[in-house]
């Protein structure tokens, strides 16, 4: 199998990559071109569908005004409006003749269900029902629309679902247009005329178009359906189809959860939109068989050209990807063992990469070699540097609190402290390890602390609460002491101290963590937000600061970054020193929960 960072192998994902990408760019690019450009012509097609619909809607409505026009404009009409019979005769008589009356208009509306009412003063009902109706006892008299038609007879009322006025219709709803019928010689209305539009009439308009894969619908400016090739729509408010419409739809629109082309044409005369949906489905199951076609074959040729493609790189990279794996072999060993020189054949190229890695493996023997001692020069000089640092900072403090012992006449505590410091510097100037157990740290601690109670008494505690498994851990060798030493010296009375100072030990995770602790008077925020910075002008602390830093180098320069020193203190109640370190063990020693597993095995 070819390895997967060879040259040849990255030349070939590159080119496979990028005629995939091309490829998928193209077919998205020219897919979605296919797709605008048929929703447009379907959108085009539909929208001079709907144009000549709306216009089959104004001829609808001039039929209804040209109606209304007539009957309120014929003068026999108007007498049989305000004229009471006399007799039952005359009654019948009078029904008769305006019923075939309006029979004639009613052919203005060829296969529409719809029929006129007419209402007089003389309180005669007139229909072209073949049912005798007498409209003051349906109560429709009373309703808003036909007011609104009373209050103006150049405007009509429209109510779009009443209940049928007749035995045979009340079960069915109903589209009434109302008109008053008013004289301008007495200034006074004679009659009303009521339309009563069955909604088939609006639907016998889109009836032709209807087909599977479309929808078409009336709806008014306050979304109420009044007209749908879906009857379970009608009479209900839709809010989604009315924003469509009112938005002058193009492109594709969600609704109902399906994906439609939209087209809406405003009716001027009827104040309603008419909306006709296309399902997208519709197109892409007719499109999309033959851009998959087209995708294939253009599959099949790129599988040809990447193929020739990828003999020829093969050919062009062998003797490129035999020397990889020449000094791939070459890297996997000792950089102070130098290889038998090599010998490359191939193109020119790799050969004079042959002749450099074979120059360049010589030089890097002799630059190894070299860097290696310089390092470990550095490294021993940087730890000797600090070691030095610390113990003139340690010997100034202890000799300071020894002079203090001989001012007060303490002869034999001077002599005494004179011995613990040649025990100390003896321990710790003698011992040229880096890093020491904590048990014998802790023993340096307590020699040092010794020192300091020959000046300062019983007055000052040291408490040290250490696990068992910690005592084996290694740490730097005497970095407790600083610690110490600023607690004594800064975190109590320097005339009288009296305080405790508390060690704690544990291991968790791998970690080591050390907290030095004193009950003092604590580091004020302006010192504690400089404490480690060496650097600050006028600082009287200045030897405190050093010996912190110097810590924190020794632990980040023994351990690495990840690990140093962390200070918390608050005024009146103290200071806390927190110190993480891993918890390493010196080779031949174990801490007490491993020599305790040993144990039980």
């Amino acid at each position: 199998m070819q390895n997967k960072r060879s040259i040849s192998f990255q030349i070939i994902i590159t080119v496979i990559i990028s005629f995939a990408v091309l490829f998928l760019f193209f077919s998205v690019l020219t897919t979605e071109l296919y797709y605008r450009n048929v929703t447009a012509i379907m959108q085009e097609s539909q929208q001079h569908s709907i144009t000549q619909l709306n216009e089959s809607f104004d001829v609808f409505y001039q039929q209804l005004i040209y109606t209304l026009i007539q009957l309120s404009g014929d003068s026999t009409l108007k007498q049989y409006l305000t004229k009471v019979p006399e007799d039952n005769f005359e009654y019948y008589q009078m029904q008769r003749y305006v019923h075939d009356f309006l029979q004639t208009y009613i052919g203005f509306f060829p296969n529409s269900n719809v029929h006129l009412i007419l209402y007089g003063e003389n309180g005669q009902t007139y229909t072209t029902y073949n049912e005798t109706l007498y409209l003051e006892e349906t109560g429709i008299l009373e309703e808003d629309f036909v007011k609104q038609a009373e209050r103006n007879h150049r405007r009509l009322g429209v109510s779009y679902f009443h209940a049928g006025l007749t035995p045979y219709t009340e079960n069915d709803e109903y589209m009434y247009i109302a008109h008053a019928l008013y004289d301008p010689y007495r200034s006074k209305y004679y009659g009303t005329i009521l339309i009563v539009i069955d909604e088939t009439c609006f639907q016998n308009l889109y009836s032709d178009l209807i087909q599977d894969n479309n929808h078409f619908s009336v709806i008014t400016e306050d979304g109420l359906v009044i007209s749908d090739n879906k009857s379970e729509l009608l009479n209900s408010v839709d809010t989604e189809l009315l924003a469509i419409a009112q938005k002058n739809p193009s492109g594709i629109r969600e609704y109902g959860g399906e994906k439609w082309i939209p087209s809406a044409v405003y009716n001027e005369y009827f104040n309603f939109h008419i909306i006709q949906l296309t399902k997208y489905s519709a197109i892409t199951s007719k499109v999309f068989p033959s851009i998959i076609r087209i995708l294939e074959l253009c599959c099949i040729a790129q599988f040809i050209v990447i193929g020739f493609l990828v003999y020829l790189f093969q050919k062009i990279t062998r003797p490129i990807h035999r020397l990889s794996i020449a000094m791939q072999n070459v890297s996997g060993k000792d950089l102070l063992l130098r290889p038998e020189p090599m010998q490359f054949t191939g193109c020119s190229e790799a050969r004079l990469l042959g002749e450099s890695f074979n120059e360049m493996f010589g030089k890097l023997e002799y630059y190894t070699k070299k860097l290696i001692q310089e390092q470990g020069a550095r490294h021993t000089a940087e730890l000797n540097s600090l070691q030095h640092q610390i113990n003139p900072h340690f010997i100034y403090n202890t000799l300071t609190s020894i002079k203090y012992l001989s001012l007060a006449g303490q002869r034999d505590k001077v002599i005494t402290g004179i011995n613990s410091l040649t025990k100390l510097l003896r321990k710790t100037l003698g011992d040229i390890r880096e890093t020491i157990p904590l048990k014998q740290e802790l023993d340096l601690l307590q020699d040092y602390f010794q020192i300091q109670q020959l000046r300062y008494g019983d007055g000052i505690r040291l408490n040290m609460n250490i696990r068992e498994e910690c005592m084996n851990a290694s740490v730097p060798k005497f970095f407790l002491q600083p610690l110490v030493e600023n607690s004594i010296f800064h975190g109590f009375s320097t005339n009288n101290p009296n305080g405790t100072i508390s060690i704690y030990a544990t291991i968790s995770n791998r970690l080591l963590k050390l907290e030095i602790m004193d009950n003092g008077v604590g580091i004020p925020p302006s010192i504690l937000e400089h404490i480690m910075d060496v650097s600050v002008e006028n600082n009287k602390d200045c030897l405190t600061r050093i010996g912190l830093k110097n810590i924190e180098d020794r632990i980040k320069m023994i351990y690495g970054p990840d690990y140093g020193l962390s200070i918390t203190s608050t005024a009146g109640y103290g200071t806390q020193v927190v110190i993480y370190l891993p918890a390493l063990y010196p080779e031949g020693e174990k801490n007490n929960e491993e020599s305790a597993k040993d144990s039980h095995n």
